[in-house]
């Protein structure tokens, strides 16, 4: 009946553990709206997250809806960067800042603002050369060639001749790898231009030959841009001579010259006044080089195609030379006084041109005409400009020394400011990484809790239910009308007259001689075993009676050697084992499991004591002994037991 007792324990045991299963589901079910709460806290988290970390992209889709407007085009700062150049720089500066534009892009324009607008080449050199010193520039073709062509002449402009000359090789054999000749040309002339600046005259001339024979290798004799670049080549090549007093090759020139003229002629789309324009230049050299051979009548002849073109600021200083030379002082200082008339109204005339071709060419007729009075009056008048030119130009440098110094400074800020950006969003982005990170592991702990008190609460379920069923197992062994007490004896006469009756039969076989002494022994040891066997039976069934009445259990020291003290007949090499295959369980398992039935009752019925003094109570020599032996039969420790089940009650 105890074997029955043990086995049903042991399947409510394995019933209540689907129990808990079941219990686990219908509260995680009952909760089931708490963690949909749960997970949208976590989605909105998620959510603000990405928002945080996609601002900036948002604002910059903001800035390219501003950009937009028409403000913030190259378009639009190339239209405003002549009239209005510190607007322009301004709406640079934020397209910039919104990265509206590439770094390049940037760059080229500042360098065509403080150039034709601000006339600051030194500072539009500056931008030319981060141009060129991007890795991005030989990326495409096109900003590298426009680059090689405004920094060479750039450099050009502002004195670097030998950096003029370097860029210029280097755009030229560029643009002619990528097949665009013209600008090849265009570079080689500005590369020609500055080797004559330096005084190296020869090589100058070779740097244009090559430029003109690039031109017409193209065979565009209808394009404008093309026949304009041999024209000025052409010319270029001609005042070089001129200005090395080798009149007869400049002389020589004037065939190509003209050729090239007539060519720009019948170009479609030129500009309106280039004509007349290029016509005067031609012109102007010309009776030149006329008045120094002392050849009059070419040079009138030439005078003559002057005055018929609309009369400019450039009239007077054309045909001076001439009329001086002819003694024509009044005309000359006529058209001289009017191109002075008309710079003063239209031009600035605090310049190196209005010196050298308005004033000196007024001096040399005052001089002509013998008032000298009039001529040291201009003279004094060209010192002072002379001096305002200087004064001007120091003053130009210091103003575009400053303005590189306020770029620096300003890049500096510009740098600091995104500095600060990025450390920002990334102080955001991992704020609210820890932020997600805490939720995420607060989610997981309230969710471990939460299955805890589900577990406990199935345990604690479990524990009540099977206490419950042990009542009701012992209340029905007590109701069986034959104890295993009674039963024992009646069985151990009809075993000893059984055991009687074989050896008496025994003795007779042997009186017989029938049967050897190896038989005999044989059967005695076969009949003696069951005996042996069901005494033992009943001696370990006695023990586990004397253990539960007596309580024996509540002892600390209690263990097998204890229970041969009580009964010496046991064997307890073999008791563990036989004890297992009668009840289901080992002896010390056996004492284990009486103990925490008996601590489980102290739980439930004594709340004054402590769990440690009920541990103490119930047997077990140490608390812990006492938990972990608790906690691995029930799933739950002995104070979770006692708190939950107060809470229950």
């Amino acid at each position: 009946m105890r074997k029955y007792l043990f086995f049903s324990i042991k399947l409510s045991i394995f019933a209540h553990r689907n129990h808990i299963v079941r219990i686990i589901i219908h509260e995680i079910n009952k909760n089931a709206m708490a963690e949909k709460c749960i997970m949208r806290i976590l989605l909105t988290f998620i959510v603000a997250l990405g928002i945080v970390s996609c601002g900036n992209n948002t604002s910059r889709s903001t800035d390219m809806t501003d950009a937009n407007d028409s403000i913030y085009t190259i378009e639009y700062i190339n239209h405003i960067c002549y009239l209005h150049p510190e607007r322009a720089l301004e709406l640079l500066d934020t397209m910039e800042q919104r990265k509206l534009l590439g770094q390049n892009d940037i760059n080229g324009l500042r360098a065509v603002i403080y150039q034709n607008g601000l006339d600051q080449s030194n500072v539009a050199l500056k931008y030319a050369k981060r141009i060129y010193d991007s890795p991005d520039m030989l990326k495409d073709t096109v900003v590298a060639i426009k680059t090689y062509n405004i920094i060479s002449l750039l450099s050009h402009q502002t004195g670097h001749y030998a950096e003029a000359m370097k860029y210029a090789n280097e755009g030229s054999a560029y643009a002619l790898s990528a097949g665009d000749n013209l600008k090849a040309a265009t570079i080689l002339l500005t590369a020609g231009y500055s080797i004559a600046s330096l005084g190296h005259n020869a090589e100058a001339i070779n740097y244009i030959d090559r430029a003109i024979n690039v031109l017409k290798s193209l065979n565009n004799d209808k394009d404008y841009d093309t026949q304009r670049h041999i024209l000025v080549g052409q010319m270029q090549k001609a005042n070089i001579y001129m200005s090395t007093g080798q009149t007869d090759k400049a002389m020589a020139l004037f065939d190509d010259i003209q050729k090239a003229y007539d060519n720009i002629s019948k170009c479609d789309l030129v500009p309106e006044g280039h004509l007349e324009k290029y016509k005067g230049d031609i012109n102007y050299m010309l009776i030149t080089c006329y008045t120094e051979k002392n050849m009059m009548n070419e040079a009138a002849r030439c005078y003559e195609e002057i005055m018929k073109l609309p009369k400019t600021h450039s009239i007077g200083k054309m045909v001076a030379p001439y009329l001086i030379a002819t003694k024509q002082f009044d005309k000359a200082l006529s058209l001289i006084s009017e191109s002075k008339h008309y710079m003063a109204l239209t031009r600035d005339t605090v310049t190196d041109y209005y010196i050298e071709n308005i004033l000196l060419q007024e001096e040399n007729i005052y001089k002509g005409m013998g008032r000298y009075k009039d001529a040291l009056r201009v003279a004094d008048n060209i010192k002072s400009i002379t001096d305002s030119i200087m004064k001007r130009e120091r003053e130009h440098e210091a103003q575009e020394m400053a303005t590189i110094y306020d770029m620096a400074d300003k890049e500096l800020q510009i740098a600091n400011q995104e500095t600060k950006l990025r450390n920002g969003r990334i102080l955001v982005t991992v704020a609210l990484a820890l932020l997600l990170v805490a939720v995420v592991v607060i989610f997981i702990v309230v969710r471990y809790n939460r299955i805890i008190k589900m577990k406990n609460r199935a345990a604690v379920a479990t524990i009540d239910e099977l206490m419950a069923t042990r009542e009701k197992l012992q209340k029905k062994e007590e109701q069986i009308p034959n104890s295993l007490t009674d039963y024992r004896p009646a069985e151990k006469s009809k075993q000893e007259t059984k055991s009687n009756e074989e050896t008496k039969g025994q003795q007779t076989k042997t009186e017989k001689g029938q049967t050897s002494e190896t038989d005999y022994r044989t059967s005695e040891t076969e009949n003696r075993k069951p005996e042996t066997e069901k005494q033992q039976t009943m001696t370990i069934d006695k023990l586990r009676r004397e253990v539960e009445e007596r309580k024996l259990f509540l002892d600390p020291l209690f263990d097998r050697n204890k229970a041969k003290e009580t009964f010496p007949e046991l064997n307890i090499r073999t008791l563990s084992a036989e004890f297992s295959q009668q009840y289901g369980i080992s002896f010390p398992r056996y004492i284990t499991s009486l103990r925490i039935d008996y601590a489980l009752m102290l739980l439930c019925t004594d709340k004054d004591i402590s769990v440690e003094t009920i541990a103490a109570k119930s047997g077990f020599a140490t608390r812990q002994t006492f938990y972990r032996s608790f906690t691995e039969r029930f799933g739950i420790s002995p104070s979770e037991y006692r708190r939950m089940k107060e809470a229950k009650m």
